[in-house]
Order: C-alpha cells, then structure tokens, then sequence
C-alpha cells in the first residue's frame, strides 16, 4: 500500500496544480468574457449528436477496459465526480439535483452496460 502513495500524491499535486491555475489563468478569463448564444442546432438533434458521442465513447472505453459494466460505471461515476460533486461543493447545485443526477447517471449508465453486454458477440 506504501508503494501507491507516493504516485497518489504526486497525481493529485499535478491535477490540482493543473486545475487552479488552468482555471483562474485559461479557463475563467474566456468564460468572464463569453456570453451563451443561441443553440447550434434544434434541441432533438443536439441530444441525438451527444447520445451517439457518448455511446462512441462507451465503446472506446470497453474496447480498452474489456468490461461493458465497468466502462458504463467509469463513465458514469466520471460524470458524477466531475460535475455533481464539484457543483454541489460550489454551491452551484441543489443536494436533492445533484442526488437525482447521481441516480440517473447510475442508472442509465449499469442499464447501458447491462444491454451491452447482453448484445455483444461472445469470444
């Protein structure tokens, strides 16, 4: 277990070094002048493009992790670190948003997994 602290340390200075100054030299100065225009494309067209990036994503990852129900869960717990949590301790949402965020993602993620692996060619 030693052995994996020193890398865990490192891994955490790097990310957090990364993301403080990331965000308050690159990140927030662009978002301080941006303003939301209007939608690229109809609302229906925009979920289709997203559904199939990430369905292109979930293929990626169980070609590369070999496990439909643990890439589903690595994408879903991704979502769910990166923007629940982080929102909930910015207090840019509510805990009963961010627990229905948590359930959905859960869910729909294992049932992605779930009908993957069901579907998938054996061998």
């Amino acid at each position: 277990m030693r052995e994996h602290v020193k890398p865990l340390i490192g891994a955490f200075l790097t990310l957090a070094c990364f993301y403080l100054v990331g965000v308050l030299a690159f990140y927030a100065p662009i978002a301080a002048r941006d303003s939301p225009g209007e939608p690229l494309v109809p609302r229906v067209v925009g979920f289709l493009i997203s559904s199939v990036l990430y369905i292109l994503l979930f293929a990626w990852m169980v070609r590369a992790i070999r496990d439909p129900m643990k890439a589903a869960l690595a994408i879903a717990l991704s979502q769910l670190l990166l923007v629940d949590v982080d929102y909930l301790l910015s207090g840019e949402r509510g805990l009963a948003t961010a627990a229905a965020s948590a359930v959905l993602l859960l869910v729909s993620w294992s049932a992605t997994g779930w009908v993957y692996g069901r579907l998938r060619p054996r061998g």
